[in-house]
């Protein structure tokens, strides 16, 4: 297979599979250089297993090798930190360690993890909203211990997990990129499921559908468990951008709506400027 195509194939099953990684592709050069326009690479921030192709930097392809892919790479990794894409041109001479002279230019872009939704509970809000993440970009996972509920007849497009604490464990394992919203079917449970996860890294988002004396009396409980106040209040209730109504479907539009701007906020070019990013204002339909 041809190189650039087995490395474009590699990246979207990458990405495929929600994993964070930099593509690598030579943009322009001028004079002696090791590889021409149109070379590429994937950098990935982990080191290869031994039944896998990437190489131990944790690099597949090559764009010139030597300490000017070093330097490339390099490159990479601060691109993974910061979060973002950048472009890069880099002389061949004493810095990258060759004589060659000539100039390489080169595009380094940033492909995030998708962010996560986690839903605790598989009612028929949780369905609907469900269904209507299901062409973006969002990666959902419903939550409940119901298997007639949480089926994949039902979710046929989300991960299912059967346990409260595994979701729990899962909105905080990549909680800076993951939002989660709290809708089973007892408000007991809502409580457990919010102290699970606020005795944890709490998500980015964290959403409570309900209504505001739903929230006053669940707030309260958890204070008095012993939950720090400051953190309770991070909790959203009632959830959604506006009152649209008390259908499931009305409900998930608005909630839908909410989470998308919420992801927006977690993008790469929003993190750094948090003003470019839309205000959410909770709405006042929750039951």
């Amino acid at each position: 297979m041809d190189e650039n195509r087995l490395i474009l194939r590699t990246a979207a099953e990458l990405a495929e599979a929600g994993e964070e990684f930099v593509l690598i592709t030579v943009i322009r050069t001028q004079g002696s250089t090791p590889r021409g326009a149109g070379a590429k690479m994937i950098w990935r921030p982990r080191k290869a297993s031994p039944e896998s192709d990437t190489l131990p930097n944790g690099s597949t392809g090559t764009v010139g090798g030597g300490q000017f892919e070093d330097l490339v790479l390099q490159a990479a990794e601060k691109c993974v930190q910061r979060r973002t894409s950048s472009t890069e041109r880099l002389v061949l001479g004493a810095e990258a360690e060759q004589c060659c002279g000539g100039v390489m230019e080169v595009f380094l872009e940033y492909v995030p993890r998708p962010v996560g939704v986690v839903i605790f509970g598989a009612g028929h809000v949780s369905r609907a909203i469900a269904g209507l993440l299901e062409p973006t970009h969002l990666a959902v996972t419903i939550v409940d211990d119901r298997p007639d509920w949480n089926s994949a007849e039902r979710f046929p497009h989300a991960q299912r997990i059967l346990d409260f604490a595994q979701g729990a464990a899962l909105a905080s394992r990549e909680a800076g990129n993951t939002l989660a919203l709290v809708m089973t079917c007892s408000h007991e449970t809502d409580c457990d499921v919010l102290r699970l996860m606020l005795k944890r890294t709490p998500p980015a988002f964290l959403g409570l559908i309900g209504s505001r004396s739903k929230r006053v009396c669940l707030f309260g409980k958890l204070i008095a468990s012993g939950i720090d106040e400051s953190l309770v209040q991070r909790v959203h209730c009632p959830i959604g951008l506006a009152d649209t109504g008390k259908e499931p479907h009305a409900i998930a539009i608005s909630v839908a709506a909410q989470l998308l701007a919420e992801a927006r906020k977690l993008a790469p070019e929003n993190r750094s400027n948090p003003a470019a990013a839309p205000h959410t204002p909770g709405a006042h339909h929750n039951a």
